[in-house]
């Protein structure tokens, strides 16, 4: 019986992997790197294998800057995902030239934090805590009136405003988003928010800074799982955006799972299905998704009849 009797076949999200982003942080990188060795604190990007790849270019992992000045670097960049600006500080103090990386789409959400922080707001940043993007933009909002938070628990106060007897919100609240988080889940926590802060008379500002590509490739997700029966996506373990793709697949009702690599496909996932979907991370290179759809060629599924778009910048994304 050949593939196209059994029907078994590949469809591939129409928007995924490297965003503009990614692509630009690689350049600076590997362009840097021809002046030779370059320490990175934290991974460039998230994704295993492309971090091996410029290791063998001279692009090193570290996990400070003095760790980058012991073992010898004179040179040490800032990841994709930014960092606060202790970061330079660091850098300059021990002597070492800074190559910035960071997409600008992280430096709009680091410079809006500094800006409500100014204006009075204490500021909320909707996200993972640990995740360096969202370490970096509490750094640049400089202050102890910023907390990083993904349910209301988290938060630093335990009752409305006009309660006696509780740590309440102060008046002005602002929160943003880490930019790669699911706009569903942001606002459903921002108008939770909103709701406990302005009953009793304060001010809440909500600002949606989850980037295009993120949404772009959630949305393109939401399209595929209309049509498939199991769904990959495929990123590095460390990658946030990957994680919230499998997220969004299972919330469409589709089996949905994170695998970093061809090799981690469970054939149990396959039984019975007979529609294949694939979608990846901002941070996964084309040679990895294609070799997952290498992986299920060899199981008998159809390869896909058309590959994915490239998204170009978008100018509106910068607007102040």
């Amino acid at each position: 019986m050949t593939i196209a009797a059994t029907g078994k076949r590949i469809v591939l999200a129409e928007v995924m992997g490297y965003c503009w982003g990614v692509r630009r942080a690689l350049e600076i990188i590997q362009q840097a790197a021809q002046q030779g060795p370059i320490a990175t604190v934290g991974d460039v990007i998230h994704n295993p294998q492309v971090v091996d790849r410029l290791r063998a270019q001279g692009i090193e992992p570290v996990s400070s800057v003095a760790e980058a000045r012991e073992r010898g670097f004179r040179r040490v960049a800032i990841t994709a995902h930014g960092a606060g600006p202790q970061r330079a500080q660091e850098a300059q103090a021990a002597g070492l030239e800074l190559i910035d990386t960071t997409c600008p789409l992280v430096t709009k959400v680091q410079r809006l934090a500094e800006k409500l922080v100014r204006q009075g707001y204490f500021l909320v940043v909707y996200g993972d805590a640990y995740h360096p993007e969202v370490r970096g933009v509490l750094g640049w909002a400089g202050t102890s009136r910023a907390v990083a938070a993904k349910h209301l628990e988290d938060l630093p106060w335990n009752g409305p405003r006009g309660m006696p007897g509780v740590v309440s919100p102060p008046r002005k609240v602002a929160v943003v988003s880490q930019t790669t988080k699911q706009t569903d889940e942001f606002l459903a926590f921002a108008l939770a928010l909103a709701n406990w802060v302005a009953r009793h008379g304060g001010e809440v500002r909500i600002v949606n800074t989850i980037c295009q590509p993120t949404w772009e490739r959630q949305e393109a997700l939401r399209a595929l799982a209309r049509e498939v029966d199991v769904l990959f996506a495929v990123g590095g373990r460390k990658s946030s955006n990957t994680a919230r793709l499998a997220e969004v697949g299972w919330a469409c009702g589709v089996p949905s799972y994170h695998i970093e690599r061809a090799e981690e496909i469970d054939l149990a996932w396959l039984e019975g299905k007979r529609v294949v979907g694939i979608t990846a991370g901002a941070s996964t290179p084309d040679e990895v998704v294609l070799a997952v759809v290498d992986r299920l060629a060899a199981l008998g599924y159809q390869r896909p009849e058309r590959l994915w778009r490239y998204e170009a910048p978008d100018l509106e994304d910068f607007a102040e």
